[in-house]
């Protein structure tokens, strides 16, 4: 299977569960009205759906080693694309963070398994790189959101727009049709038949490090990025279609940062990049809070889209790198599970600290970048 083939067919099923994530962030100021939604309500949304991805992460991981990546794949993407356009039968907050919650199910499943697929189905000198790209179409994923919010939600509304997105179900035939299981998953199964157990040896140090990480990553992006809009609306004196736009512009940032990633983890290695761009988003994330014009606060948006959506790249590419085939699924899908613990205690910072929650966020991230180098370096390894 070509390289080029594998990452855009995975990345098209990468890109549509960021879409489905993010797109929530625009859903909590265009359904406020209509779901009498108030800050209490939004968090509970938020809650509901992180714990979905939560469970999802370590649920689906661990089937991913026992049934094949592939399924799996198949199986997350059908579940999230389906709860998206049941939320739009949504008729109270309480019915729209419930069905948020199976949804929240596929999304969290589906990202530690492909990110697996994808690494163990490329060379190791180009490993990284390939996972990092393939981490570059969640920025399309979060353009396409943008754009769908500032376009869809204003013209046809947002329910008619959720019905639409629920339509990604059918790529789950092109997975089915154009990518082959992993051969390495195929291999380390040996002669045991489909769906048989294989027995969990974990590194638990290293396993909780990289556990570590991947919370510190998510309770900052998850806390920064969903209340983004709610932030430029509440403290900035943005309109809602002026809070799109700058959330359309400032996304466009992320590919860039992708691709940087994607070339500096061969060269460099993914402990010294990873540690400089979780720098680097903590700085960010500092001047964001402390600017006042216009300008300056699309200067640090765009910096924060950078650096950080750089770094989510790095450690999706280093982490199955970390871990034994029979377990690599499980070992990620756990420490995706703690990405989701991040989700679930990152959102709750804004209604409790409002516009100091940025400065805690970069705190957090600065810690991360020390913690990054107790991991041994994968850069070139057979793994």
């Amino acid at each position: 299977m070509g390289e080029a083939r594998l990452i855009i067919l995975s990345g098209l099923g990468w890109m549509f569960d960021a879409l489905d994530v993010l797109i929530l962030s625009y859903l909590l100021v265009a359904a406020a009205g209509e779901l009498a939604l108030d800050t209490q309500r939004k968090t509970l949304i938020i809650l509901a759906n992180n714990l979905g991805m939560l469970i999802g992460a370590a649920l689906f991981g661990r089937l991913a080693d026992r049934f094949g990546r592939r399924k799996i794949f198949m199986a997350t993407l059908l579940l999230y694309s389906l709860g998206t356009g049941a939320a739009a039968l949504a008729r109270s907050w309480l019915e729209f963070a419930v069905v948020r919650f199976f949804a929240g199910l596929g999304l969290g499943g589906e990202l530690p398994v492909v990110a697996t697929y994808v690494s163990e189905n490329s060379p190791p000198e180009r490993r990284g790189r390939n996972v990092v790209l393939l981490e570059s179409f969640w920025s399309l994923g979060a353009v396409l959101a943008a754009a769908i919010s500032l376009y869809l939600f204003t013209s046809i509304g947002w329910r008619a727009s959720l019905v639409l997105l629920s339509l990604t179900a059918f790529y789950v035939f092109v997975i089915r049709l154009a990518l082959p299981e992993s051969q390495r998953w195929i291999e380390s199964r040996g002669a045991q038949p489909p769906g048989a157990a294989a027995v969990p040896q974990v590194d638990l140090y290293r396993l909780s490090i990289v556990s570590a990480i991947w919370l510190m990553l998510a309770f900052g992006y998850y806390g920064a990025f969903l209340w983004l809009p709610t932030m430029l609306v509440k403290e900035r004196g943005f309109t809602y279609v002026g809070t799109y736009e700058f959330m359309f512009i400032t996304t466009l940032a992320q590919l860039p940062g992708y691709f940087s990633a994607a070339y500096l983890v061969e060269k460099l290695g993914r402990r010294p990049v990873g540690s400089l761009y979780f720098l680097l988003s903590a700085v960010s994330a500092v001047l964001f809070t402390y600017s006042g014009a216009p300008g300056e606060l699309v200067v640090w948006a765009l910096a924060l889209n950078f650096f950080n959506l750089g770094v989510w790249g790095v450690i999706y590419a280093y982490t199955p790198e970390l871990f034994p085939t029979a377990v690599r699924g499980v070992a990620t899908g756990m420490s995706g599970s703690a990405a989701r613990v991040g989700m679930i205690l990152g959102p709750m910072l804004y209604p409790l600290y409002s516009s100091s929650a940025l400065i805690i966020i970069a705190a957090v991230w600065a810690t991360a970048s020390a913690l990054i180098w107790l991991l041994p370096e994968t850069r070139g390894r057979v793994v």
